[in-house]
């Protein structure tokens, strides 16, 4: 699998991953934190990305759903509407009920007020994340292509999910153990700094929790794409 490519999008400048699947099917991705919005004009920043580089978004995964992280979701499900939204249960009620609390609280604590009103025309999440889940829960099992989507279950299989709570409730990171990748959203920063807990939802007990937890899952050497700032450092 080639690196993942990395766009900065949305007001906050966060890391949206575009990650190829397998290398036999390079033209499928997933999506991670689509975060473009009018509001930082960069509207179909990610679209055109994906639709020059003729690649098909298979999935529209969220480390959280913290307002920042989110504000790109419709647009990419509107130019691939196959494409699933997945998100941990914690937090389905930000997306499926949007604007959630959660963000409510957020954007008025920043006054930043009129986004609530671009986060309330969200699509529903497709899927709802438990800890230690794996991708391949993407993988339409109606495709008339079986091949292919054995194949595509295969490497999405290779995918883990983490839950690892206390900067929100739902925040999880994405760990693929064989090409040693971690996606650790606001979870996990370089030189171990980590996402704030003074916001509704977050807790800093749990995310020290969640730290340590990632401490033994993850190998050393795994390159790590947080959710902001520099990227593909190592664990």
């Amino acid at each position: 699998m080639e690196d993942i490519h990395v766009i900065r999008t949305g007001l906050l400048a966060v890391n949206t991953l575009i990650v190829p699947i397998g290398k036999e099917t390079p033209k499928k991705v997933f999506v991670v934190d689509p975060a473009t919005s009018d509001f930082s004009r960069d509207t179909n920043k990610v679209v055109e990305y994906l639709q020059k580089n003729k690649l098909e978004c298979v999935g529209i995964l969220l480390t959280h759903t913290h307002f920042d992280h989110i504000m790109g979701v419709k647009v990419i499900k509107d130019a691939f509407p196959n494409a699933k939204i997945v998100v941990h249960r914690a937090e389905a009620s930000e997306i499926n009920d949007a604007p959630g609390k959660m963000n409510c609280d957020i954007l008025s604590l920043f006054q930043m007020e009129p986004l609530i009103r671009s986060l309330s025309n969200l699509p529903r999440a497709d899927i709802l994340l438990e800890d230690n889940y794996n991708l391949s829960v993407l993988c339409d099992s109606n495709s008339s292509e079986r091949e292919e989507i054995i194949f595509l279950k295969k490497c999405l299989e290779q995918w883990k999910v983490i839950h690892t709570p206390g900067h929100s409730p739902g925040s999880v990171c994405y760990y693929n153990e064989e090409m040693q990748f971690l996606i650790s959203g606001d979870t996990l920063f370089d030189y171990g700094g980590y996402g704030r807990t003074d916001m509704t939802g977050g807790d800093e007990l749990l995310l020290r929790k969640s730290l340590n937890k990632l401490g033994q899952i993850i190998k050393k050497g795994t390159k790590v794409y947080p959710g902001h700032d520099s990227f593909g450092f190592s664990f």
